[in-house]
């Protein structure tokens, strides 16, 4: 496991009807790593809800540094705020 931290990008409200839940309260909280990760894509990141402040939906890996967080109800967090996030190799089922 290794643990990084990360830099609020935008946070924005997502539309309802572009997710299959259309969740009226669903957030989008996108973030930069403060270094690039070597294979990424068979990383899993795991963001605390307390962190943030708002509850975890779901976050995904966009590219070696950036990431989004898909939470139910506004983050507390904002553009240029920090936060720390572990990332742990992801486990093949």
């Amino acid at each position: 496991m290794k643990i990084l931290q990360a830099k609020v990008v935008e946070n924005r409200k997502e539309e309802a009807g572009t997710e299959p839940d259309q969740r009226k309260d669903t957030w989008l909280l996108e973030a930069k790593l403060e270094s690039g990760l070597i294979g990424w894509e068979n990383m899993r990141i795991d963001v605390r809800a307390y962190e943030i402040g708002a509850e975890i939906v779901e976050a995904t890996m966009a590219d070696a540094k950036r990431f989004t967080v898909r939470t139910n109800g506004e983050p507390k967090i904002h553009k240029g705020a920090t936060f720390a996030v572990a990332l742990r190799e992801a486990q093949n089922a």
